[in-house]
This record gives structure tokens, C-alpha cells and sequence, in this order.
């Protein structure tokens, strides 16, 4: 949808590099056979894909034996992709391949981290790794009263820089 934040960064992704910009019509995008034809017959080489859309695919690609081989950038975002999906995608990819676990939070641009690793490094289990801030992002693990966590201890994720969209600061309603 025009109207969906990750179009804005999809759109000029496309305008940035000299490629188009394919908009896929939603009864495809909701087949995964419908979608992989449409990927090879555009010659799709960047895509990115909510992990609701890109479990049926990476489905029907073993099902029936076909590869991503001919992509050159996979990323996945907007939710959670789990450690076996992630590395089923980096399977289905050429090991030239990049292959991106994004995320951003709604208080903020599109996205403000992304973690990426080759198949020999997919040693992980659950989630995804949220992996590193991007440029001009700080990231701060918090406690209630808002004191840094020591490494290894869960605390909830703040995120700070010229990402931050304004309007945020001391309302916590938000």
C-alpha cells in the first residue's frame, strides 16, 4: 500500500539506485506460487518481505525444489523472524547473497536497526537478532527506572538520535 511507511523507503530504494520499483498487485503477493513467478519474470533482485508473507513463500520454495538464487538483496521486517526461518532464507539464497533481518520502531524512521550474517554464522536460536543501530541511532537498555541494564540483563529498548520522529519526549502515553 502507498500508505504503508515501508513503501516510502521501498520507493526510493528503487529511485536511488536507477531500478524500478515493481508494486505487486495484493492477489499475488497473497499466492506464493503467483509471487515467485512474478519475482523471476521482473527480475526482482532486491525484495522485502513481512515474515507473514515470506514463510509461505520460503514453503512453497522447498515444496517444489526452486531457489532464490537469483536475488541479490532478501530483507525481512516488520515483525519477528525467527532463527530457523532466517536461516532457511539464507539457504534458499546464493551464498553471494545479502540477506537482511530489519527493524524499526513505530516512534522512529522505518528502520533504525539490521542484523545480517553469512550461513557459516547462523549459530542462534529464537528471534532473529535485531543486530546493530544504523547511523545516527543510539540504543539504550533500560530499567524501570530508567538505569542502564548490565550486559546480559533484559530491560526494554530505548532508542534515541535524529531517527526519533518529534512529539515523543516525556510522553510515555506515546
Amino acid at each position: 500500500s502507498f500508505s504503508f511507511d515501508v513503501f516510502t523507503e521501498n520507493l526510493l530504494r528503487g529511485l536511488m539506485s536507477g531500478g524500478k520499483l515493481v508494486v505487486c498487485p495484493q492477489e499475488t503477493l497473497l499466492s506464493p506460487r503467483d509471487l515467485y513467478e512474478l519475482l523471476r519474470a521482473e527480475q526482482v533482485e532486491l525484495a522485502e518481505f513481512v515474515p507473514a508473507l515470506l514463510r509461505p513463500l520460503m514453503q512453497y520454495l522447498e515444496e517444489t525444489r526452486q531457489t532464490l538464487d537469483f536475488m541479490r538483496v532478501v530483507i525481512s521486517g516488520a515483525d519477528a523472524l525467527y532463527a530457523d526461518e532466517y536461516k532457511q532464507l539464507r539457504q534458499l539464497c546464493s551464498a553471494e547473497a545479502r540477506v537482511f533481518n530489519s527493524y524499526g520502531l513505530t516512534e522512529a524512521t522505518i528502520d533504525n536497526f539490521v542484523f545480517e550474517s553469512s550461513v557459516a554464522e547462523t549459530n542462534f536460536n529464537g528471534p532473529a537478532p535485531l543486530g546493530r543501530p544504523f547511523a545516527g541511532v543510539r540504543v539504550y537498555i533500560l530499567d524501570p527506572q530508567l538505569q542502564p541494564v548490565p550486559a546480559g540483563v533484559a530491560g526494554e529498548l530505548y532508542v534515541g538520535g535524529e531517527c526519533l520522529a518529534r512529539g515523543y519526549l516525556q510522553r510515555p502515553d506515546l
